[in-house]
């Protein structure tokens, strides 16, 4: 259902991609050592009832530019973090999942998805890479980033690491600025987007396969979540209904 291939930065963006394949590859964790000294979560202490864990879902309809929502709370200085959510791509077009900008950078950080292509923001260095989506299919996505140390971000599909990695130059993400839902610059997002949630820190690899595995999981010292307390709506943005989780 998904590939997932490591190529080179500055390649043409108008290249045309050759089908589907049903395989990706998956990482082996000795090849990231970063990760190597995190521990597995407790699951123990990790409650599933929808307060801790929040369930969202947000449609973006196409051919609207101007859908997006607008994280109320202020963002504080990031030096890593982990962002995860179901999206599913409606169709091939730029889909602008999410951006940051601070009074230093316009793209401070941000994610743009294509289904050939994913390429990422942070401090308005844009790494690029190719990848296969399915349209109107599922998928559960995070960014693992050690912005402050390496500038490295790790994509996580399905709850599976990948061996994709996204470069950037590393510093901490300056807080203060503006996040988005649904857009970055001129690419607005067009498809549906549950269960958005940003953490401060980098998430185990249980934790970030339990959020697949279970989607009322979820790690509960979260930074932001996308509940409608929380953020302001433009467009033709519209909350759909959620799944009831277990108390």
């Amino acid at each position: 259902m998904l590939k997932i291939t490591e190529e080179g930065q500055g390649v043409i963006l108008l290249m045309i991609c050759l089908g589907y394949s049903s395989t990706y590859e998956v990482a082996v964790l000795t090849n990231y050592p970063e990760f190597e000294d995190r521990p597995s979560a407790n699951f123990t202490s990790y409650s599933l009832n929808e307060q801790e864990c929040p369930q969202t879902t947000y449609n973006f309809p196409p051919d609207h530019s101007s859908n997006y929502i607008r994280l109320q709370p202020p963002v504080p200085d990031l030096s890593e973090f982990t962002i995860c959510g179901w999206y599913t791509l409606y169709d091939g077009s730029y889909n602008g999942v999410f951006s940051y900008a601070n009074h230093a950078y316009t793209n401070a950080f941000g994610i743009v998805i294509q289904r050939t292509r994913m390429y990422v923001y942070m401090n308005d260095v844009r790494p690029l890479r190719y990848l296969d989506l399915l349209e109107n299919t599922e998928y559960h996505i995070c960014f693992a980033t050690f912005a402050s140390s390496t500038g490295h971000s790790y994509l996580f599909l399905d709850g599976q690491l990948t061996n994709v990695v996204f470069e950037a130059n590393p510093g901490v993400i300056e807080g203060g600025g503006i996040a988005l839902i649904g857009k970055l610059q001129q690419y607005p997002s067009e498809g549906k987007l549950s269960n958005f949630m940003l953490w401060n820190r980098v998430l185990t690899f249980d934790e970030i396969s339990s959020m697949y595995i279970n989607t009322c999981f979820c790690a509960p010292d979260y930074l932001f979540t996308a509940e409608t307390k929380n953020i302001d709506m433009f467009g033709a943005v519209s909350a759909l209904p959620t799944q009831n989780c277990p108390t």
